[in-house]
């Protein structure tokens, strides 16, 4: 199946009337640019580089998500594209519709996902009320703090909403997991209609064009499956023992862990790397803390700079408040 937040959330906004209702789906950020805010009203790059051209925006200027609706460009950028933005969502729900009776998208359906928040389990559930699609969702997760109104069950296997104590473990190296558990294949962006069928499209993916990273990742993928099966065999059930070497490697990861991450980045208009790419005393102060405050893995960051053994989760734990 190929869902994704943003392409269930694009089939849900021809069903608002308001920026702020239209705003309900989207990944509430400190800040958002003009590029991201057009991604997730339906617009590709290309249209959203011309929309902002004409109103004279540069797409990546950034945005504090919390004055967002106070934003005169912003509301009057909505108010320009409502209609579109909403037959672009229309088009979506149609395809979304037909693509969930094409896959046989009813009865008891699991979903098993990375998780957090439970919002695709939750947009897929309210598409499915909106367009009468007799289904009922079990989600399975890494770990699940519902803050939507999910209707079906949720476990999380790290932590859950009735047990939240191990969340903490994991905040520091959200994005580190994110890594282990990707696609090898761009983001669902929405779907279009090719012979009668509907088939998705796929955002770009980031790391094609290498394909060492790409081994590697597979490998690792390789390697928890197979971590699975001996514990399985083993009839290990003590979930703490299962989860310490993850949680302990991002919390308090070895120098030569935080190595087998050197390469690793995310895209957001450049690339975002997890640790240092030069020594620290290459680094202008500023420099470094602009590139440990955007890092996915902030104790792998100051691990793999400062070399020494030091609590650094305990320093992070600080900076978080």
């Amino acid at each position: 199946m190929y869902f994704s937040r943003k392409s269930i959330s694009q089939a849900l906004l021809y069903d608002t009337n308001t920026l702020e209702d239209s705003l309900q789906y989207i990944s509430k950020e400190n800040i958002i640019s003009y590029g991201k805010l057009l991604e997730y009203f339906g617009f590709d790059y290309k249209e959203a580089k011309n929309i902002c051209l004409l109103n004279e925006i540069d797409i990546d200027e950034e945005l504090e998500f919390t004055n967002i609706l106070n934003n005169k460009t912003v509301k009057k950028i909505y108010s320009l594209l409502k209609e579109k933005i909403n037959k672009k969502s229309k088009d979506q729900a149609n395809l979304l519709k037909q693509y969930l009776k094409q896959i046989n998208f009813k009865g008891n359906i699991a979903i098993v996902d990375i998780g957090w928040y439970g919002s695709m389990q939750y947009y897929l559930e309210k598409f499915a009320k909106m367009h009468n699609i007799p289904v009922h969702i079990t989600g399975y997760y890494v770990g699940i703090e519902q803050s939507n109104n999910v209707i079906g069950n949720c476990y999380g296997y790290v932590y859950s909403k009735k047990n939240l104590k191990r969340k903490k473990d994991l905040l520091c190296c959200f994005g580190l997991l994110e890594r282990l558990f990707q696609s090898r294949e761009g983001s669902t962006f929405g779907y279009r209609l090719e012979k009668n069928i509907v088939v998705p499209i796929l955002d770009n993916y980031e790391y094609k064009d290498d394909k060492e990273l790409i081994q590697h990742i597979k490998d690792m993928q390789v390697g928890a499956l197979n971590f699975v099966k001996v514990n399985l065999s083993n009839k290990l059930e003590n979930i703490d023992l299962l989860i310490n070497p993850l949680v302990n490697a991002g919390k308090s990861p070895t120098l030569s862990e935080t190595k087998l991450f050197k390469d690793y980045y995310l895209m957001d208009g450049s690339k975002i790397f997890f640790i240092p790419q030069k020594a620290i005393y290459k680094y202008s102060i500023k420099e470094f803390v602009h590139a440990l405050s955007n890092s996915p893995w902030k104790t792998g960051f100051m691990k793999a700079a400062f070399k020494i053994d030091f609590p650094y989760y305990k320093i992070y734990s600080l900076l978080k408040k």
